[in-house]
């Protein structure tokens, strides 16, 4: 919906109707939109204030016609008279229009002009965009944070479990593995070697369930030391 837009309606013959959207004192940028007659595609439009000797023209078309900007400053109703040209030298005025206008106190005691106005306005336009800016950066960055701590959870899952964010977790990451794995190998048996640090030496360590199992064997093919677990 466009907010700057007021409208005034006629119906049933009439020549004279009032715009359906009051405007303030200092508004600016406002377009009066007139409904229910068979305008041409171009036609002026007389504005003054109520009481004015004086008017201001504006040409209207489709999308309505723009309300002068130094009429709103004064806080007085806005007349618009409608001036249609039936010929070439025949032209007249065939409809009234008030738009009531409410005042309101000064700005300041010093009404911006129009251009000043569309200078503050761009100022405020810019500021806001940067504003959007910085808030876009501050809520990709706590995305950033936010991703980063869900990675560093689904792996804490994943290793150790006990995040409570995986059904299963604790029956199903690596450290619950390793475990079933070690006490596989342990239920099983197994031997392992060391090498002695002082003598240099190599020793074979055996789980007790291997006790007398384990066989040191020459093989006469290659000469090489065997190692053989019977179970």
């Amino acid at each position: 919906m466009d907010t700057n837009i007021t409208t005034a309606t006629f119906s049933n013959g009439e020549t004279m109707t009032v715009a359906s959207t009051p405007l303030y004192q200092y508004d600016y940028g406002q377009v009066l939109k007139v409904e229910g007659l068979e305008l041409p595609d171009a036609y002026s439009v007389d504005f003054c204030n109520e009481g004015s000797d004086t008017s201001i023209t504006q040409i209207g078309n489709v999308d309505g016609v723009q309300i002068p900007d130094s009429l709103l400053t004064t806080g007085k109703n806005i007349i618009a008279y409608i001036f249609l040209h039936n010929e070439e030298t025949d032209g007249e005025t065939e409809y009234r229009i008030t738009i009531f206008v409410y005042d309101r106190p000064d700005r300041d005691g010093e009404v911006p002009t129009p251009e000043q106005q569309s200078a503050i306005d761009q100022a405020i336009a810019a500021l806001n965009a940067a504003g959007t800016k910085a808030e876009d950066a501050a809520t990709a960055a706590e995305g950033y944070r936010d991703d980063s701590q869900n990675y560093a959870t689904e792996a804490e899952s994943w290793a150790v479990g006990g995040t409570g964010t995986r059904d299963g977790e604790d029956t199903n990451n690596s450290k619950f593995w390793a475990l079933v794995a070690q006490q596989g190998a342990e239920e099983s048996g197994f031997a392992w070697f060391d090498i002695n640090d002082q003598d240099g030496e190599m020793y074979v360590t055996i789980t007790p369930n291997l006790d007398g199992d384990v066989k040191f064997e020459i093989n006469e093919s290659t000469g090489d030391l065997e190692v053989n677990v019977y179970g």
